[in-house]
């Protein structure tokens, strides 16, 4: 694969570069925008508060139907590969306005969480700091955050290649520190859980709640499709990436669901009520210090976590720049570098300002995950439920022989990704969360709108989307 980008001065770079980004480091970048770790360290006591003993049958069956989403999102970066991901793949399967909607939310669900992670890693720096120093503060936060962020963007400004590597090699730090918690938890307390296995036990309302908020975990899979420009093989590697992406941390979600779910069978405080399950399991232990690794594992995956989300939406603003939906000034590549320079020093600048904001005014760092992850999360179910309705129209219009099997594919999820935005969405959430949903309803309502009003008096803007533009 071959690929050129324009130098700052409008003429080419250094001629034809050829990027090579390995299945490894696609992988990396995919399971880093997944962030596992926040699950088994934060997330899993709010699915906890409802699945309770079957926690772990909630994320077998999210982590089934977000199989089936893969396959289908993976059948559209095979036909249309872009670093634009579902942007470009929902305008030309679906509709130029659907790849318009898609792509503005993507983008604004994306610096969510890249605007949350650096925060999230300095407050988990600070609490593993903790147990070496008297060290506490919004100030030692912020600073956290700051470094995260510039060495994070350095990373990502000096290619592709060599964030990717450093988020894998993070990712899997973490990961393993986590895992070594599990396995000494096994250990201390056996493997035998009569009660995760008493279906005579199992309430189908309550189990349905956890299905929703577990939905949210695996989000973050379809951005292995932003490095197609930058992919050998990009029509294959990218699909088979985001279904083993997927099939993987589905396999790590239940296992640790299934100890953690053990550990506090023994411990008073439920699940659903811990704050930091994993540090309570290693005090319950008799080991209080293996708690430094569950701040570590978190604090190493926002470090991964913010290379990935800026990777991811430089490329975004690439491709929609490139298409001629936001301003052209970020259509271009360093030309020594070949990444999205302009695109990644304006996301640093955006992010370095919201750290400022959040640190000035004393903002609690939960309540910013919170509220941000409301609209992540609102974000990748609108994608996800379009890629359902896209992947089946594409095929049956080409009359592709697995047409049926992708109709099957949507009557199953579609209903679902449908009940869990309705849920999202009514009653609404109070506070940070509220607001939240109410700027998504607005933007996706704006962009609506504006899509519209292309159609009408501006067509040639919305037959230019389906061009291709540096794309592989």
């Amino acid at each position: 694969m071959r690929f050129r980008w324009t130098s700052t001065k409008g003429g080419l770079g250094k001629g034809d570069v050829r990027l090579n980004v390995s299945s490894s480091e696609l992988w990396g970048h995919a399971v880093a925008n997944i962030t596992p770790s926040a699950m088994p360290t934060v997330t899993i006591s709010l699915v906890a508060i409802h699945g309770e003993s079957f926690t772990w049958l909630a994320y077998a069956l999210i982590g089934g139907l977000m199989t089936l989403v893969a396959v289908q999102v993976g059948v559209l970066a095979r036909h249309f590969p872009s670093p634009g991901s579902l942007f470009f793949y929902l305008s030309k399967a679906l509709h130029p306005i659907s790849g318009m909607i898609a792509g503005f939310t993507m983008m604004a669900g994306y610096f969510g969480a890249l605007a949350a992670a650096p925060l999230l890693g300095g407050l988990f720096v600070e609490q593993a700091l903790r147990f070496f120093a008297p060290v506490s503060g919004m100030g030692w936060i912020a600073g956290i955050a700051v470094l995260y962020l510039l060495v994070a963007w350095r990373l990502a400004l000096r290619g592709i290649e060599i964030s990717a590597r450093w988020g894998l090699w993070v990712e899997i730090f973490s990961i393993l520190c986590i895992v070594l918690i599990a396995a000494v938890t096994l250990w201390h307390f056996g493997w035998h859980d009569p009660a995760q296995w008493n279906f005579r036990r199992l309430h189908t309302a309550p189990l349905a709640q956890a299905l929703v908020l577990s939905l949210l975990a695996y989000g973050g899979f379809e951005t292995a499709g932003n490095l197609a420009g930058e992919t050998s093989a990009a029509r294959t590697a990218i699909p088979r990436v985001m279904l083993f992406s997927v099939l993987m941390v589905g396999g790590f979600f239940v296992a640790m669901a299934y100890v953690e779910v053990l550990a506090f069978a023994h411990i008073p405080t439920p699940l659903g009520d811990s704050a930091a399950p994993l540090n309570a399991i290693a005090e319950a232990i008799g080991y209080p210090w293996l708690g430094i690794f569950s701040d570590l594992a978190m604090a190493t995956a926002a470090f991964s976590a913010t290379i990935a989300t800026l990777n991811s939406i430089s490329r975004i603003l690439y491709s929609m720049a490139g298409h001629g939906v936001i301003p052209r000034f970020f259509h271009h590549r360093d030309a020594g570098y070949g990444t999205p320079a302009r695109a990644l020093r304006v996301l640093a600048i955006i992010v370095l300002l919201s750290v400022a904001v959040v640190a000035l005014w004393r903002i609690p760092i939960l309540s910013v995950v919170g509220t941000f992850g409301t609209f992540t999360g609102l974000a990748f179910l609108l994608i996800y439920g379009l890629a359902n309705i896209a992947t089946p129209w594409f095929l049956f219009r080409q009359r592709h022989a697995r047409r049926w099997i992708s109709l099957i594919i949507a009557g199953i999820s579609l209903p679902l990704l449908i009940k869990v935005m309705a849920v999202s969405l009514w009653p609404l959430p109070a506070g940070g969360e509220g607001a939240a949903t109410l700027l998504f309803i607005a933007l996706v309502m704006v962009i609506f709108f504006w899509g519209l009003y292309w159609a009408a008096f501006r067509p040639e803007r919305l037959r230019h989307i389906l061009v291709a533009v540096d794309e592989p």
